[in-house]
């Protein structure tokens, strides 16, 4: 997510750390496993701590697996909606996609 964010291409990270951007596809997949000294260097390249890549310990369970499903692709108008999201410069306008987001929850519950 954090790549997407600063609109670094797959190919450009796979360069400044020095692997194939096959590498980076199958890192972001969850598919290959990431060395404490890569995941180092990607931290790095994309201006976060190491920590960074890691659940809070007091994120929910729930949000724990959206967060899985966002990185690992499977919802992939996740990563869409996030830098959709980071682009509303307005804290207003956030708040409103938010409820707007929430009240599609709501009726989809209510419904069933």
């Amino acid at each position: 997510m954090r790549r997407v964010q600063l609109g670094i291409s797959q190919t450009v990270l796979a360069d400044k750390i020095g692997v194939t951007f096959q590498q980076v596809q199958k890192y972001e997949k969850g598919t290959n496993r990431i060395s404490c000294s890569r995941l180092f260097e990607i931290a790095a390249v994309l201006n976060r701590p190491i920590g960074y890549f890691f659940a809070e310990p007091h994120a929910s369970d729930r949000e724990a697996r959206l967060v899985d499903k966002v990185r690992t692709g499977e919802v992939k108008e996740g990563l869409r909606l996030i830098k959709a999201f980071f682009e509303i410069d307005r804290p207003v306008l956030r708040r409103k996609a938010i409820s707007l987001l929430e009240s599609f929850t709501e009726t989809k519950s209510k419904t069933r």
